[in-house]
């Protein structure tokens, strides 16, 4: 029970490298829109982009205060399927979570293919390890996290060591995203894999649509899916589908 908690608690400390709003003209409008519409009747996103640095607007350039807040889960596949820490995350349903994170321009290269509003060697990123820290930090505790490690090539992963010698590694598979006015929606797809006295691993969705309500202040509905990996004894019940979905708000103000 303990593992598969852990699992969908530390997605979060994932959110703020994984979120990829990238001027992307040439993807299809409305798709990731649409999607957030059908919550909570998904399947597993197809046609995703694969390669390039992901990419934030000018604006989110500096560090932030977040205030995150759970305030929906759903088991779509109830009573049949209902992960372990789907009951235990009901704790935290309107609780708020705040956490600081950062963003700087960085020399980078992006997927071919991809039109940029400014000039693709110098982009705003995200302070990866900063914000897995902070985020790790702010869910579970400052003596739970030991340490987190990015590694940028072949594949963007995150490793985070945990107490006790569990890790969690989550690799970015596959995303996608929608441009705005004064804002963006974004798709991201990864592979964790939690490694403690066994080894359990599973398929994340994070789905986020981003307002700029004014310079400093940004607001977001987001929602988070988990998926069952082929090892699962269940995997072939659930197949595309996710077997657990959770809808957050999130509020990030510049400091």
């Amino acid at each position: 029970m303990i593992r598969r908690w852990l699992v969908v608690v530390l997605t979060i400390a994932c959110w703020f490298w994984s979120i990829s709003p990238v001027w992307a003209e040439n993807l299809i409008a409305g798709t990731i829109e649409q999607r957030l519409a059908a919550f909570p009747r998904w399947s597993v996103p197809t046609n995703l982009l694969t390669n390039g640095e992901l990419i934030y607007p000018a604006w989110f350039a500096g560090e932030w205060q977040v205030t995150s807040i759970l305030k929906e889960q759903v088991a779509p596949l109830a009573p049949q399927i209902v992960t372990p820490g789907f009951d235990r995350n009901k704790t935290n349903i309107d609780r708020p979570y705040q956490f600081r994170v950062r963003f700087g321009s960085e020399t980078t290269t992006v997927a071919p293919g991809i039109s940029m509003s400014n000039d693709a060697t110098s982009q705003v990123l995200a302070d990866r390890s900063f914000n897995g820290q902070q985020i790790a930090t702010a869910y579970l505790g400052k003596q739970a996290v030991e340490s987190i490690e990015v590694i940028k090539s072949p594949q963007i992963k995150q490793i985070t060591k945990l107490a006790g010698g569990t890790q969690l590694t989550v690799v970015m598979t596959g995303y996608q995203q929608e441009s705005r006015p004064q804002g963006w929606m974004t798709t991201e797809l990864n592979q964790q894999i939690f490694q403690g006295k066994t080894i359990y691993l599973n398929t994340v969705e994070t789905t986020t649509s981003y307002q700029l309500l004014a310079p400093g202040q940004i607001t977001a509905q987001q929602v988070t899916a988990i998926y069952l990996s082929p090892q699962d004894p269940d995997y072939f019940q659930a197949l595309q589908q996710p077997v657990a979905l959770y809808r957050y708000v999130l509020s990030l103000t510049q400091t």
